[in-house]
């Protein structure tokens, strides 16, 4: 074996491992970036939980709220009711 035959193997075996350490970085990077993602992903939907929890709790409000409108409707109906019985008396 000559002296350019054992240069160009090693040349050969160099080039190799540093293609096989570059594909391991690649794969940690990607791993790093997917992990990134995913703590992301998760961060969004607790947020989302959240704000669905908050829009619940608005529309018992809501719900409350309109219940209480409606009663408060119809406690001023038997009022203008009332009032009108007693403005026909008057006359």
């Amino acid at each position: 074996m000559t002296v350019s035959e054992t240069v160009a193997i090693a040349s050969a075996l160099i080039a190799m491992a540093a293609l096989a350490f570059s594909i391991l970085k690649d794969r940690r990077g990607e791993v790093l970036s997917a992990q990134s993602v995913r703590d992301k992903l998760d961060y969004i939907s607790g947020n989302t939980k959240d704000i669905k929890d908050d829009v619940r709790a608005l529309d018992r409000k809501l719900d409350d709220h309109a219940t209480r409108i409606t009663k408060i409707e119809a406690r001023l109906d038997e009022h203008h009711r009332r009032l009108s019985m007693i403005e026909k008396e008057d006359r």
